[in-house]
């Protein structure tokens, strides 16, 4: 059974675990500081801000976890989700375990105007699989100016 839970105190130190295993993968561009997984979980675990987290049971062992912002786009006037980051362990992949929480966030931000993502290009599998949920590639370039860490 695959269920999906806002993270809960109780697990910070598996869900830490699992996030410095995930942005340091070839899932993501470059491999993330442990101060800014850090203080990412601390914040969602906040609820300061309009990230959410979540947990993914298969089960009832905790194997993955999940990251989702929102914010208004001009794009679309309206609300856009941005599905940050998705992990699940290696011995729980092709179990159909992504394709059921995208389905999940999709349900829990029915008002939603649009759904954003990023993929690595090294994550074939991944963007296979964005592809089959109806996903385009965005021909878009994206410009970032990072502050240093306070």
């Amino acid at each position: 059974m695959i269920e999906f839970y806002e993270y809960q105190d109780d697990n910070y130190d598996k869900l830490y675990d699992m996030m410095v295993e995930f942005y340091r993968s070839d899932a993501v561009d470059h491999p993330i500081d442990t101060k800014i997984i850090r203080r990412l979980l601390d914040d969602i675990m906040s609820k300061r801000f309009s990230v959410n987290g979540y947990e993914v049971h298969y089960s009832g062992n905790l194997v993955g976890f999940g990251v989702v912002t929102t914010y208004y786009t001009s794009e679309v006037a309206g609300i856009n989700v941005q599905l940050e980051d998705l992990y699940i362990c290696p011995d729980y992949r092709s179990k159909g375990i992504a394709r059921l929480y995208f389905k999940y966030i999709m349900n829990e931000f029915k008002n939603a105007s649009r759904f954003r993502l990023e993929v690595s290009p090294r994550n074939v599998r991944a963007e296979k699989l964005y592809r089959e949920l109806g996903f385009e590639i965005l021909e878009y370039n994206q410009m970032i100016l990072d502050k240093p860490i306070k």
